[in-house]
C-alpha cells in the first residue's frame, strides 16, 4: 500500500473529525470587563465556558492569588472550602473544594490534579486541571463532581498587563437538570475572573515573585 493511501484516511479525520467534536465558542456574557463564551461539548449536556479579562497586574502577582488555595473562598464562587490535600513538588498537587448548592440540592466536593508550566518563549502561564474523583474518599451529605477538565493562562501582553482566559468543563453530578446547570453557567467564570482581577490589582496585593517564573 501507498504512503498516499495510508495518510489519506489520517489527512480526512484531522480535518473532519476534530471539527465534528470542537463546537464554535460563542458570546454569552460581556460586561464589566469580562468576556464569557459557552460551547457545547459531545457527549455531554453540560456545556463548556472560556472567560477571559485584561488585569493590570504581573504573572507572578495572578499566579500567587491563584496558589493560595486555602483563600479560595473568598473569591471563587460559591467556594466555600479549599485545601491542598498534597503537595507532589512546587508546580503540581492535589485540592479538595466545597461548592455551595441552594436547598434543597446537595453541596458539591471536588478533588482535583493541577500542574503549573510556563512557556519558554511566550512566557503564558499554564495552571492545568483535571478531576480526580477516587482520589479520597467521598464525604457523607456531599455529592462528588465526577468528572472536571479546565485551565487557567496567564497571557503577558505587555509589562505589568496580563490576559487571563479560565476555561472549564464540568459534569455536576447527583441530580441536577442540565438545562438549569447551562442557564447558570456563565455565574462562576465570570465572579472568579472580576474577583482575581480586583484581588491582583489591589494595592494591597503584595508584590510577589515566584520560583523561576519569567516576566514579560
Amino acid at each position: 500500500m501507498s504512503i498516499r493511501k495510508l495518510l489519506l484516511p489520517i489527512l480526512a479525520f484531522m480535518l473532519f473529525g476534530f471539527g465534528s467534536y470542537c463546537q464554535k465558542w460563542e458570546l454569552s456574557l460581556d460586561k464589566d470587563g469580562v468576556k464569557i463564551y459557552t460551547r457545547a461539548v459531545k457527549g455531554s449536556g453540560i456545556k463548556e465556558f472560556k472567560g477571559e479579562v485584561i488585569a493590570n497586574s504581573n504573572l507572578g502577582n495572578i499566579l500567587a492569588v491563584i496558589e493560595k488555595i486555602s483563600e479560595y473562598p473568598r473569591w471563587m464562587y460559591k467556594c466555600t472550602y479549599a485545601e491542598q490535600v498534597k503537595k507532589v513538588n512546587e508546580v503540581s498537587g492535589y485540592i479538595y473544594s466545597v461548592l455551595q448548592q441552594p436547598w434543597p440540592i446537595s453541596d458539591r466536593d471536588i478533588c482535583s490534579y493541577y500542574c503549573v508550566s510556563q512557556d519558554s518563549v511566550t512566557k503564558v502561564v499554564t495552571i492545568s486541571m483535571k478531576g480526580v474523583k477516587d482520589y479520597i474518599p467521598e464525604k457523607p451529605g456531599k455529592v462528588r463532581v465526577p468528572s472536571l477538565k479546565g485551565s487557567w493562562n496567564l497571557i503577558p501582553i505587555a509589562k505589568g498587563v496580563t490576559k487571563i482566559v479560565y476555561q472549564l468543563h464540568c459534569e455536576s453530578g447527583g441530580y441536577i437538570p442540565e438545562s438549569i446547570v447551562n442557564a447558570y453557567i456563565t455565574d462562576t467564570p465570570y465572579t472568579n475572573l472580576l474577583n482575581l482581577k480586583k484581588i491582583a490589582e489591589s494595592p494591597l496585593c503584595p508584590k510577589t515573585k515566584t520560583g523561576n517564573l519569567k516576566e514579560f
